[in-house]
């Protein structure tokens, strides 16, 4: 990894649309300005969704819940642009305050995976998704047993600070142990992941946080179904190790000094 001369994060934004890059937007812009030492952006056109506007007649759901007519492919494609347009604003307007350095980019495939291999060499992975409820929600840190980096415990802090919420701490034993804890109003333990996800299902969150390296989640199956159940964006250190075990694909590369306010493809 490239060092920017910037003290502070390399955050990279990944969506399926500009909604839900939007929302992730709106936490990166909340982080203090010491925070982000660089903004990049990655819009990926997901798998099948191409497919789906080139069967007759089929019906999709929209955003708002009612069952509609799948655009046509030229819709979807013109629909593509205007969100790469609005990303891109977006983007600048996010990191100019701040004073870093900002790359966008577009690309094709699963939304989770192709984020987590474009991710490479980035600080921290923001996937998007658009806000569900009106009334804003937790900060949420997922951990396992084992404590996860102080970034994370710093970044969740100031994220609850800086959006006035209340951060709730989830933890998974994933040793097995049996001993009793108690719960308390801002830390809740559970003896799997899949108790922790169905009680975050039921949790009005704004974001959740996760550091891979530490866990639960340890695999793509698992950070997608955590980023199903939220409902929010997810907010992911340690993308690296998970990397690995994934085939190469696109990476969008890391802000440098000689890489600011430029647009890839």
């Amino acid at each position: 990894m490239e060092e920017t001369g910037r003290p502070g994060l390399r955050v990279l934004v990944s969506a399926g649309c500009f909604v839900d890059a939007a929302a992730a937007l709106r936490i990166v812009a909340r982080l203090p300005s010491g925070f982000l030492a660089g903004l990049g952006g990655v819009l990926i056109e997901e798998s099948g969704m191409l497919a789906t506007c080139q069967i007759p007649l089929q019906r999709v759901v929209s955003a708002s819940g009612a069952t509609v007519t799948a655009p046509s492919v030229s819709q979807v494609r013109a629909l593509l642009k205007a969100d790469a347009r609005a990303f891109q604003k977006s983007l600048a307007l996010t990191a100019d305050p701040t004073g870093a350095g900002w790359v966008f980019a577009q690309d094709k495939g699963e939304l989770v995976g192709t984020a987590l291999r474009a991710a490479t060499g980035w600080d921290v992975l923001v996937i998007g998704y658009r806000q569900v409820h009106q009334i804003p929600g937790n900060i949420v840190v997922l951990e396992s047993a084992n404590p996860p980096q102080d970034a994370v415990t710093a970044l969740s802090d100031r994220l609850a600070k800086h959006l006035s919420a209340d951060r709730v701490v989830f933890s998974v034993d994933n040793e097995g142990n049996k001993t009793t804890v108690v719960q308390s109003a801002d830390r809740f333990y559970f003896e799997s992941l899949d108790h922790a996800l169905k009680t975050l299902a039921r949790t009005n969150a704004q974001a959740v946080l996760i550091d891979l390296a530490y866990g639960p989640i340890h695999n793509l199956v698992d950070l997608t179904r955590l980023l199903e159940v939220a409902r929010c964006p997810l907010v992911v250190f340690s993308t690296s190790g998970m990397n690995a075990l994934l085939e190469h694909s696109t990476q969008i590369p890391p802000i440098s000094d000689s890489n600011v306010d430029g647009v890839t493809s």
